[in-house]
């Protein structure tokens, strides 16, 4: 089965997300970024179940895809399994000229559109973080609470986010990459932080992720323990 999932409330379809996975018995879930993998790399994980032989479950995020050419992308859920399940996200409300939406039928695809009737964003969240704003940091923390965001999502995009800085800051051949408007905006983030800096964030934020989920720290202060990690 294929979903396009699309709009400004990327809260509430990341939830959806989630939901799918619980209906399928918590299956496993690989999640991918267009802008970061190659039609083959997709085509992989697409193909392949897990190590019990299970079927793939497979998140596409299409936010920073811009002007990629998606029509190689678009063959391999053409040609996937009826079985596979595929999760086209995008954070972002998709064009109608968009290639997936535009050929929604071709793919059997369900399409849900969730608009952001609470004006949520998980970007503004982290563009916050990193941009070392403590008054719009804990400002979008509580839209997201409100939202009932799963704190674990929320700690994930906070690394994302400093994984992309890494990347420019160490000239990471992978920054090459990115999305044009995500790099320059994690040009101007690395600015803040030092190399060291950032090795010290990366790492205290992969230990608060792997203690959170062994259940050595509370899900209910891990993301303002990641915020400071990196505002301090």
């Amino acid at each position: 089965m294929v979903y396009i999932v699309h709009g400004e409330n990327f809260v509430k379809s990341r939830a959806q997300v989630i939901n799918q996975q619980k209906k399928l018995g918590n299956i496993v879930k690989t999640e991918l970024d267009i802008s970061q993998i190659s039609p083959a790399d997709f085509r992989s994980a697409v193909s392949s179940g897990d190590l019990f032989g299970g079927i793939p479950f497979v998140v596409l995020d299409i936010t920073a895809a811009g002007r990629m050419n998606l029509d190689e992308y678009f063959e391999v859920i053409k040609k996937a399994q009826k079985k596979t399940h595929i999760v086209i996200l995008s954070g972002k409300e998709l064009s109608k000229t968009n290639k997936f939406l535009k050929e929604a039928n071709a793919l059997g695809a369900k399409v849900i559109k969730n608009d952001n009737d609470l004006d949520v964003n998980i970007f503004k969240f982290v563009d916050a973080v990193f941009y070392k704003n403590r008054k719009a940091t804990y400002t979008e923390l509580e839209k997201l609470m409100t939202a009932e965001e799963n704190p674990i999502y929320i700690l994930s995009m906070v690394i994302y986010g400093a994984r992309n800085i890494a990347l420019i800051k160490f000239k990471a051949p992978s920054a090459s990459k990115m999305n044009p408007f995500a790099k320059s905006k994690a040009k101007k983030q690395a600015e803040k932080f030092t190399e060291e800096k950032i090795k010290e964030i990366l790492e205290c934020l992969y230990e608060l992720d792997k203690k959170s989920k062994n259940g050595e720290v509370s899900q209910e202060i891990i993301i303002p323990l990641a915020i400071e990690t990196v505002l301090n």
